[in-house]
């Protein structure tokens, strides 16, 4: 075999592979039949955000950052409140029962919360600056069975859930996990991104689980 025959061969067979190791998509009909039933950990990572990336690092890079003064934090958009009320709009027409609700105390997550018209109560395994300890505290947060017939709601950041689960995300996602008690982690069933929502309601493929984190560096909050 020439070496242009060996490359294109190897490069057949890497691109087979990866497709073999990418998860399947899931029913949207079984999706919401399971959330319906209850038993499940619902993690939405925030809905979309203005560009503040840069404000926000300047802010705690100066010590300016408070948690509860929104104007020193990166802050939803328009988008992004459109987007929490189209995701409660959902919630309630698919009828999921909810819970316990944990947000963290950045206003970009509590905002979002508040579209659901639950009482959330804040949670520091949540809220960054993420470390080591919350990210062992938040992983079992996801494998706590919620109380029965409910949904645990969690609404927070993508690189403190990366850290906890190394599983990478982007605004606006959502993701269902099934607690394992006794179990080292638990089982990620489906991850819901903001354009597959309306294939939820319509019962259609959708919402493949991710793969793990395979970047160079964390996701950001």
């Amino acid at each position: 075999m020439t070496r242009a025959g060996f490359v294109a061969l190897a490069l057949a067979c890497g691109v087979a592979i990866a497709q073999q190791q990418q998860p399947a998509p899931v029913s949207g009909a079984w999706l919401a039949d399971e959330l319906r039933k209850g038993g499940y950990i619902v993690y939405f990572r925030h809905t979309k955000t203005s560009l503040e990336h840069e404000h926000e690092a300047r802010m705690r890079r100066a010590g300016l950052l408070q948690i509860d003064k929104c104007e020193t934090q990166r802050n939803l958009s328009e988008a992004g409140f459109l987007e929490a009320k189209k995701q409660a709009t959902a919630v309630a027409q698919l009828g999921i029962p909810i819970g316990s609700v944990y947000a963290s105390r950045y206003c970009r997550a509590w905002q979002h919360a508040s579209f659901f018209g639950v009482r959330y109560e804040f949670a520091d395994p949540i809220t960054p600056v993420r470390d080591r300890d919350k990210a062992l505290a938040l992983r079992a947060m996801l494998n706590t069975p919620p109380a029965p017939g409910t949904n645990t709601f969690m609404f927070a950041h993508g690189g403190i859930m990366w850290q906890s689960t190394d599983y990478d995300s982007v605004e606006s996602e959502t993701f269902v996990y099934k607690p394992s008690p006794g179990g080292e982690r638990a089982a990620l069933v489906a991850a819901i991104k903001m354009e597959e929502w309306d294939r939820v309601l319509a019962g259609q493929p959708c919402c493949a689980p991710r793969t793990f984190w395979s970047g160079k560096d964390a996701p950001p909050e």
